[in-house]
């Protein structure tokens, strides 16, 4: 899963949940028009998280514009998860908040 951090609230602790995120399923990307070395795509939900972590709601176009609107990048991490054991994070890759904006802002 990949797990972004939209807003200052950028602690990616187990057990911690993030105000504003962008969470969603990573495939990989390999087709014969695309033949880039690691490329991947999500389809991504972004959402405000109660601080008690007991409700999610999904945010609107106007909100995530206005969100990213200030911000150059987010940094987000891959997350993996199997039960038994300790979740996995990578490392903090940074993605351009022009890419995000491009894809929420395309027509339906």
């Amino acid at each position: 899963m990949l797990k972004c951090a939209l807003a200052e609230d950028q602690d990616f602790s187990v057990g911690k949940g993030i105000r504003f995120s962008a969470f969603g399923l990573i495939r990989s990307d390999k087709t014969e028009a695309n033949s880039a070395k690691f490329s991947y795509f999500t389809r991504a939900f972004i959402s405000e998280t109660s601080s008690d972590r007991s409700s999610e709601r999904n945010l609107t176009n106007v909100e995530m514009n206005n969100l990213l609107s200030n911000k150059t990048q987010v940094p987000c991490k891959v997350v993996i998860t199997a039960y038994g054991y300790k979740p996995y994070y990578s490392n903090t890759m940074n993605i351009p908040t022009a890419d995000l904006l491009r894809e929420i802002n395309k027509p339906e």
